[in-house]
């Protein structure tokens, strides 16, 4: 592990996407804020500790966006952090995880992760259009959008400096302009939120599983899963022999015990996280173990006052972070050697922007791929190009590429 500012931004690359979301559900769901943040900085010790190389902890984006629509609440939040644990842990410990995994074609993998370019180009519009979080003063959406801009094209001009920690950089400029059109926050205190132990009612399971869980899992299981796995090992090689299918739904899985037990965040892992961390400068688990480390400072220290904290970093310098994401990720996707497979996987992507459904995105995939092989199953046999996930000491495959 290194511990130096290069990796400290690299960690920090997918805060444009955690911290919004967080911020969100605990002023609006009522979630725990010191739960929030110290079980996503727990787990993120654990991946450094465990996987040695930079894992990310993302908020369960489709629990996130029906929560915050819904308005639901931290109970029914919790109740689904709990299910998605159950049907991680099946898919780990039954082996479904690594078997379904082998039998992804990787036009199907490609498609994947050109849906969550787009779905995080989208959200950084939509986070840069806001201007500013809702109660304080207003920042013109235009000068938002090209303060956004201007952020994104810094990550993309410093993008291989290893003196120059972009993600730092656009966190401190945000936290500046916070400041100057905010200024300081008030009312503020020291001290940790009270967490308490509990189990969530009946209703709120099954409030949870139909308007949540449901929809999730594919998603969970496409991209935090089988396409996280892949892009870890596009980036790391074969020191990413430990991130298999099975032992990332294990993480999330442990992870959402403690978050449903807590009232914290539902979390998983992400294609899209892997790629922040890897392009703002992360090449070591010591990037995600700093990170997990401040992320427990915080729900500690701060506790309650955290949101009026979090209010000072200005929309658009986590937009631009975003569409930076976004832009690498889309590269990422594009690694396909033939151009029927290219044009696929934009299709997926391009399904998926316009539903605004990962799954309707894959699922249109799978058809396109069945037709393709004239209405034989392609999920049905192993792809010979995917890893040997059941042999973490095995050699590194083709598509491993570094």
């Amino acid at each position: 592990m290194r511990f130096n500012l290069r990796e400290l931004a690299g960690g920090l690359g997918d805060t444009g996407l955690f911290i919004p979301i967080a911020v969100a559900m605990i002023t609006l769901n009522g979630l725990n804020a010191t739960a929030v943040f110290a079980v996503a900085g727990l787990a993120y010790i654990a991946t450094a500790l465990y996987f040695r190389v930079p894992v990310p902890v993302q908020p369960l984006k489709a629990f996130a966006a029906a929560a915050i629509a819904l308005g639901l609440s931290a109970e029914t939040l919790a109740a689904g952090a709990l299910l998605m644990a159950v049907a991680m842990a099946v898919l780990a410990v039954t082996g479904t995880a690594s078997w379904l995994a082998q039998r992804f074609p990787t036009a199907l993998v490609r498609g994947i992760q050109a849906s969550v370019a787009l779905l995080l180009a989208k959200a950084a519009i939509e986070l840069a259009q806001k201007g500013n979080w809702d109660g304080l003063p207003s920042i013109d959406p235009t000068v938002s959008l090209i303060v956004a801009a201007a952020c994104c094209l810094l990550l993309l001009a410093v993008a291989g400096d290893r003196w120059l920690p972009g993600s730092l950089m656009l966190l401190g400029a945000g936290a500046a302009i916070g400041i100057g059109v905010d200024g300081l926050p008030s009312g503020v205190g020291a001290g940790p939120q009270a967490i308490s132990l509990s189990l969530p009612s009946g209703s709120a399971f099954a409030t949870a599983l139909t308007t949540l869980v449901l929809a999730q899992i594919p998603l969970t299981f496409g991209n935090s899963v089988v396409a996280t796995s892949d892009a870890e090992r596009e980036y790391f090689g074969k020191r990413a022999r430990r991130v298999d299918p099975r032992r990332l739904a294990s993480s999330i899985s442990i992870a959402n015990v403690a978050a449903g037990l807590t009232g914290g965040l539902p979390v998983c892992h992400g294609a899209g996280g892997v790629t922040a961390h890897y392009r703002l400068g992360a090449r070591t688990a010591g990037a995600t173990l700093m990170v997990g480390a401040i992320y427990v400072t915080l729900g500690l220290a701060l506790g309650a006052s955290l949101p009026a904290f979090l209010h000072l970093l200005a929309p658009p310098a986590l937009a631009g972070m975003l569409l930076f994401v976004a832009i690498q990720h889309a590269i990422l996707a594009g690694k396909l050697e033939r151009a029927d497979d290219r044009v696929l996987a934009a299709g997926i992507g391009l399904i998926t922007l316009l539903t605004g459904n990962l799954a309707i995105g894959a699922g249109a995939g799978i058809a396109v791929l069945v037709a393709r092989a004239g209405l034989r199953p392609v999920i049905g046999a192993p792809q010979p190009a995917q890893p040997e996930w059941q042999d973490p000491g095995g050699t590194e495959t083709a598509r491993s590429t570094r």
